[in-house]
């Protein structure tokens, strides 16, 4: 078999397809995407925590705070009612408790949300089981009061 000496039309078709094919490459170089001679631009990423104005934040940190705080060796209650809301009779309690037991009542200010909720309740919670764990339920029961406190908003007649 011998070699043809090929035809101008089959010549004319091989530049062509040459050309094309260099004006493509021509066309993504300018782009600056070819061979990633450029650098990329960058992505925005955020992470948006969707929990935050949702008490299951409030109630994992109101556990985890209570559970370090026993770790620490510290027991506390916590009330979202106001200080000034409380009688004699309640601080010298508080005081009893105190030296009996070693529990400190904090009171928590500002205003009295969802979220401070479900915070206090869930560090109340593991507290009042390490209580009764460590003083039995008997201590449990002088410590927690009969009532809750009304709030500032509530007005019995």
């Amino acid at each position: 078999m011998r070699w043809r000496k090929p035809r101008p039309i089959q010549l004319v078709a091989i530049v062509l397809s040459v050309a094309a094919a260099g004006s493509v490459l021509v066309a993504f170089n300018r782009m600056s995407g070819f061979m990633g001679r450029t650098k990329a631009e960058p992505v925005l990423v955020a992470n948006v925590d969707l929990r935050l104005g949702n008490t299951l934040l409030s109630t994992e940190q109101g556990e985890a705070e209570a559970r370090a705080d026993i770790e620490a060796g510290r027991l506390q209650l916590q009330t979202l009612a106001p200080e000034s809301g409380r009688t004699p009779d309640d601080e010298a309690r508080a005081r009893q408790l105190k030296q009996r037991y070693g529990v400190v009542w904090v009171h928590k200010g500002g205003t009295p949300t969802p979220a401070a909720h479900a915070f206090v309740d869930a560090y109340n919670r593991v507290m009042r089981a390490e209580i009764e764990r460590r003083h039995g339920r008997a201590a449990l029961d002088r410590l927690m009061p009969k009532e809750e406190p009304a709030t500032a908003g509530d007005a019995h007649p």
